[in-house]
């Protein structure tokens, strides 16, 4: 480790308490911390790692920590990179489900069913599902008056089971000996009595349960085939997957035990069955003792719904006899009132000590006659907490579910509180969504009135509302067939003239062509482009898109009228399509679940909605309850004895993520004006850390206000011009080689393209460039293990195109395209190759100065003769010549040079010169007009990496100052440029 950051490493180790001390001096074997809220489990992670590779020579890509969210993920980045720099970005820090999808992508021979695969989204998990019900002998399961009644529930138990490790047959053997067990019960039935002989009613429920299992198993089986056949995988298929190949696979165990030598596991009580198999595999090479770190709490398991078990310390403690355990006391983060009063939640909870410099108060609760009187209350308290000084990124709102924001969201808009709503929004709820679905369903059911005026209402035609009521009276009047018969003029006019125009395209063109002219040429571009929330907006439509793009990989002929199809699956499903959310920005206060708050903090928390039934005491409906010993890991039973054990677990996370105060607040009646009763968890709270207030002064203060429930929100700054907001997006994404030729190209490409990312659809090229791309990393990892002939490369090529989404006669031309070139690239090359490779290696973090985060993917490194290597490129373009790739010919932009030369400013710093680059190679993989093979080989001087560090410095100073608003490309078929004509 560097001085300097040995000694930031020793400023920070010496703030430290005993307990985390020892945390993080205990390097070697198994360790386990019990972790309670806020006393520094992520400085304990984080500076654990940084002792790891100050005292040994651990390599940072040798350490793999495991995160329970993206979010926990890079907030321990983060943390690491101030401590150790750049090279905390050479540590392993994932998701379990990252982690996963990064094995499959390094290793692809050991995963074919995946490799030759498409991933499947809801929509689609749920129609097949439909299909299997129809066709399986189902006896409860499909039931008469509604045969689909079970659809969402068998897809989301089939998830579960995939989480907790269960394959259709391991599964299928549970339920049979559950089955079995059941049968041996002794006291089946009633001895005596009016019921005398029959079977007791709880043992109904239970014999019910398990019925419902043995169909479920079933149907789990058959859907396991039919992904199978369609050459389907799921989200939970990653984990599973992975899991399987290191039980089946010693090569890959080997690999990957060899590779991670010290594992860490956060949240280490939310993690489920195969996450643990996976653990406990990776952590097998050193057993009984392996270099294996987790922290947990069982107190804050509030997952149990992502299969997560509260057993899994217990297991482990068992697993690990030798373990050390460790438990921090000390908490940096609440009040010595906060956690006492939350203690009675917890009653067999370590006390927690407060170590933090707040002043004391209680936790304040206050009833309020109505939801609008409270949502009033929560708005206007948080804009005199901010008129008082206090941050609003350190103030945060949170409740039990996601709909519950948008009431106090509506309300701070109007009255200027800048917040942003963290939750997961429903993506069809969205304003704008929800104009563009109006438009394309006008365009599918051209002719059809009551799409047209739905159409015709849409504010992006700028058409007045009173013009559109008598356009439509008029025709109606006449008795006219249709809506589009009738005269127009002026704004109508204009818009059935563009709608004609959309109508012709679908007749022609494929579904993500007509999305994306939509978007442009129906103001909505525009009008996300001007609105001071244009990153939300953005990110609302390329969720649309992304549903889009999931049709067409599995359909590539898809066109509306299958769209249409699709977004009806979603509402009889009433499936929740995530939207996706906006970047964190400061100066926001942050509205979230109590669920999404889980390992942040904040000074002031406000807890809303806290009535029995929504936030503790809730009935669940259950309809199709999996066996509990689905979830234990040492196949043991368990009792389930308090109902409200989860939520308990739920409320108190909530409450301790404050570090100075709390107001929980709920209404006395509902929306519907039924009396409701505060959670039963506020009775639970000890009384001398708590005071309910008076509120009548603030229903004094709403009912004299109510006016402001009809004035239009206050303006938002705009966030597109907002230099800290593009900072954040600059530093988070980093700065890539494709980036910075963008950039140079057109500032107003990298703008659009790279950083706020509008909806684009990949060209054919693009898309058979990519499965070139893939093809050739799977062959040379493969060729490091075994023979490797043309075959299979052609193969792979054929299988990543096929699956691309292009449509079929694309497909044809790019197959025989592909097939000839990568045959004569082989032929070429053949027996010159290099075995002793890493390809599509990743550089995530090297930072140039505090803001600029160079990234990048090198398609092949070859090592040489040591740590020297050689650097590959794969061009499936046309050749080009050696003056044209250094930009000296008249219309070359050496963006391909620069990119050689940016991968060895990448190289230079990374793991303090671990790799010498000697050379960059362009390789082509399409022959000349000649049918000659082109390679060229550059060799990269001080005086290049030099200047181009002087180039990237000035293009990101003019990101980060903005200094590029109002610069244009001057070229004439610049498709950016004019979008930014579009910006006020």
């Amino acid at each position: 480790m560097a001085s300097k950051f040995e000694g930031e490493f020793d400023n920070e180790y010496k703030k430290l308490n005993p307990a985390q001390k020892e945390a993080v001096d205990a390097i070697d074997g198994p360790v386990m911390v019990v972790a309670g809220p806020g006393t520094g489990k992520t400085t304990i992670l984080t500076l654990r790692i940084a002792n790891i590779l100050k005292e040994t020579d651990t390599a940072p890509e040798n350490i793999l920590a495991l995160t329970f969210t993206e979010a926990a993920s890079v907030n321990m980045r983060r943390k690491l990179s101030e401590i150790i720099g750049s090279r905390a970005y050479q540590v392993v820090i994932s998701t379990f489900h990252s982690f996963a999808e990064s094995i499959i992508r390094k290793y692809p021979e050991e995963f074919p069913r995946i490799i030759g695969s498409r991933p499947i989204g809801e929509v689609d998990q749920v129609s097949i599902i439909e299909s299997l019900i129809d066709f399986s002998p189902l006896k409860i399961l499909r039931p008469y008056g509604d045969p689909y009644l079970y659809t969402k529930d068998i897809s989301s138990n089939i998830s579960t089971l995939k989480r907790e490790g269960l394959s259709p047959e391991a599964f299928s053997k549970l339920v049979k000996e559950e089955e079995n067990d059941f049968k041996k019960i002794p006291d089946l039935y009633h001895e005596k009595g009016a019921h005398r002989g029959k079977m007791k009613g709880e043992y109904q429920k239970l014999e019910k349960i398990i019925e419902k299992n043995k169909e479920l198993a079933d149907i789990y089986k058959n859907y396991q085939n039919e992904l199978l056949k369609s050459k389907f995988y799921d989200f939970s298929d990653m984990i599973m997957e992975v899991l399987q190949a290191m039980e089946k696979s010693k090569f890959l165990l080997q690999i990957l035990q060899e590779e991670y030598q010290y594992i860490l596991v956060d949240e280490h009580q939310d993690t489920n069955n195969a996450q643990n198999r996976i653990i406990e595999l990776l952590a097998s090479y050193h057993a009984p003792n392996p270099n294996l770190f987790v922290v947990g709490d069982e107190k804050q398991a509030i997952f149990r719904f992502q299969g997560a078990s509260l057993e899994n310390f217990l297991y482990f403690k068992n697993l690990y006899k030798n373990a050390k355990l460790i438990t921090l006391s000390e908490n940096y983060r609440s009040t010595q009132g906060i956690l006492d009063g939350v203690l009675s939640l917890m009653p067999d909870s370590l006390r927690l000590k407060a170590n933090a410099p707040h002043k004391f108060e209680k936790i304040f609760i206050l009833p309020f006659e109505t939801p609008e009187s409270e949502t009033y209350f929560v708005a206007r308290d948080i804009e005199r907490k901010i008129s008082k000084r206090a941050r609003p990124e350190e103030i945060a709102v949170l409740y039990r579910n996601n709909e519950d924001a948008f009431a106090v969201s509506n309300l701070m808009k109007k009255i200027g509180v800048p917040h942003q709503i963290e939750s997961d929004l429903d993506l069809f709820s969205d304003p704008d969504v929800r104009k563009l679905t109006a438009i394309l369903r006008a365009i599918n059911n051209f002719g059809d009135d009551r799409a047209v005026a739905e159409f015709l209402h849409i504010d992006l035609f700028n058409i007045e509302p009173l013009d559109v009521y008598k356009f439509v009276r008029s025709a109606a009047s006449k008795k006219k067939q249709t809506l589009l018969e009738w005269p127009a003029g002026g704004a109508i006019a204009e818009a059935f003239k563009k709608l004609s125009s959309w109508v012709k395209m679908s007749k022609s063109s494929d579904l993500l062509s007509i999305f994306e002219a939509v978007v442009r040429e129906s103001e909505l571009l525009k009008s996300m482009l001007e609105s001071p929330e244009a990153e939300r907006k953005f990110g609302a439509i390329n969720s649309f898109f992304d549903e889009a793009k999931n049709l067409v990989l599995r359909k590539p002929d898809a066109n509306l009228e299958d769209f249409f199809v699709y977004l009806e699956t979603v509402r009889k499903h009433n499936l929740f399509i995530k939207k996706k959310r906006t970047h964190k920005s400061k100066g926001m206060v942050r509205l979230m679940t109590a669920h999404r708050a889980k390992g942040l903090e904040f000074e002031y928390v406000y807890i809303i909605k806290a009535y029995s039934g929504h936030f503790g005491d809730r009935h669940s409906l259950d309809k199709l309850k999996l066996l509990p010993s689905v979830y234990m890991l040492s196949g043991k039973k368990i009792e389930v004895t308090d109902d409200n054990a989860d939520e308990r677990r739920l409320f108190y996370v909530a409450l301790t993520r404050a570090k100075k105060g709390i107001n929980i607040t709920y209404s006395k009646t509902g929306e519907d004006g039924k009396e409701l009763l505060p959670s039963s968890f506020l009775g639970e709270l000890k009384p001398e850390f708590t005071e309910t207030r008076g509120t009548s002064a603030y229903e004094k203060e709403y009912q004299e206000d109510k006016k402001i429930n009809f004035e239009p929100g206050k303006e938002e700054p705009d966030n597109l011009k907002d230099k800290n907001f593009i900072r954040e997006l600059f530093v988070s994404q980093g700065f890539s080689p494709t980036a910075l030729n963008n950039y140079i190209e057109c500032p107003w490409k990298y703008f659009y393209q790279n950083l706020i990312r509008i909806p684009s659809v990949p060209t054919k090229f693009q898309s058979y460039g990519t499965a070139v791309h893939e093809a050739l990393r799977d062959f040379f990892s493969r060729m490091k293990e075994e023979e490797t002939d043309k075959e299979f490369l052609i193969r792979s090529f054929e299988g990543y195109l096929n699956n691309s989404g292009l449509r079929e006669r694309d497909i044809s031309e790019l197959l025989e395209k592909g097939r000839k070139a990568l045959s004569l690239w082989y032929d070429a090359h053949r027996g010159s190759w290099n075995e002793n490779v890493l390809t599509e290696f990743r550089i995530n973090g090297i930072m140039l100065d505090e803001n600029i985060r160079l990234t990048g993917v090198l398609d092949k490194m070859e090592f040489v003769d040591g740590n020297e290597v050689d650097v590959v490129d794969y061009k499936t373009g046309r050749p080009k010549t050696r003056n044209d790739l250094l930009g000296k010919t008249k219309n070359a932009d050496g963006s391909y040079f620069r990119q050689l030369v940016f991968y060895k400013i990448l190289l230079d710093r990374f793991e303090d010169g671990k790799f010498r680059m000697r050379s960059g190679i362009i390789d082509f993989i399409e022959p000349d007009e000649k049918g000659k093979m082109h390679r060229e080989v550059f060799e990269i001087s001080e005086e290049d990496t030099e200047e181009l560090i002087k180039k990237i410095k000035q293009v990101a100073g003019e990101i980060l100052n903005l200094s590029f608003w109002n610069t244009r490309c001057g070229k004439k078929d610049c498709e950016f440029c004019p979008l930014r004509e579009m910006m006020k």
